[in-house]
């Protein structure tokens, strides 16, 4: 049977043993690719370099190369195989992968491309998501060397590609380790801002975590309450402190 379904899974280690979420999309083409992408997106962290209020992001993955990873997949995969692209975000990797052989010998991989499906590569030529048909594996190597992430590439009667953590999540694991049930996506980013300016208002976190001077506040009070944060001096001439969990 032809599927074009894309496999979503998070896993909480890197055995594949303990599954946090799993979602299995059946959205067309395109909107698998979307879902996929926005999916990843969600999971990765990102390290936050704060200078007059001007936010610099320096994510675990970059988005260019899980993006490209994703739209490699989509359109050399083996759809009369009857499977499912997988898209698995480990806890220190991101691992796409997809039914079909290479279709020109190993040695010219990076250096050529042979579409299985060509009728997705003029579809997906159409769209933002495909800027120049062969390019895609250099644009994924690329990414990954400017963000300082690992990129492993294997071959059999599927394709993997392995994208390692640059291991930009390492604050936020080690400070809450022992919270990690506790801990939202909003508190996390809490916790790289003030790793990067202690000295952070509420009112800037409010505008770089996009939510109410209120929320921050009560966030805050949560993490003060896990033991993850505290005010160290006055309101106004003072500074937050990371307490470290060994």
């Amino acid at each position: 049977m032809i599927s074009s379904k894309i496999r979503c899974i998070h896993f909480n280690d890197d055995k594949r043993v303990e599954i946090l979420d799993k979602k299995e999309v059946d959205r067309g083409i395109i909107g698998n690719i979307e879902y996929a992408i926005t999916y990843l997106k969600e999971l990765v962290p990102v390290r936050f370099e704060i200078k007059d209020l001007k936010r610099d992001e320096f994510p675990e993955y970059p988005i260019e190369a899980y993006r490209e990873a994703i739209v490699n997949a989509v359109i050399h995969f083996d759809y009369f195989l009857g499977d499912t692209i997988a898209i698995e975000k480990l806890k220190s990797s991101i691992v796409i992968n997809n039914k079909g052989e290479l279709l020109f010998p190993k040695s010219e991989f990076g250096k050529k491309s042979e579409a299985r499906n060509r009728l997705l590569v003029d579809l997906l030529a159409r769209t933002d998501f495909m800027e120049k048909a062969g390019t895609g594996i250099k644009r994924v190597t690329n990414a990954c060397v400017e963000n300082g992430n690992e990129i492993n590439f294997e071959f059999s009667d599927s394709f993997w590609v392995t994208i390692k953590s640059n291991g930009t999540d390492k604050v936020t694991d080690k400070v809450t380790d022992k919270v990690t049930d506790k801990v939202t996506d909003n508190q996390q980013t809490i916790i790289r801002v003030i790793k990067e300016n202690d000295k952070v208002t509420t009112s800037d976190l409010a505008e770089i975590v996009g939510i109410s001077q209120r929320k921050i506040k009560e966030n805050i009070a949560k993490l003060k309450e896990y033991g993850i944060i505290e005010r160290v001096g006055p309101a106004k001439g003072g500074h937050w402190q990371i307490i470290e969990h060994d």
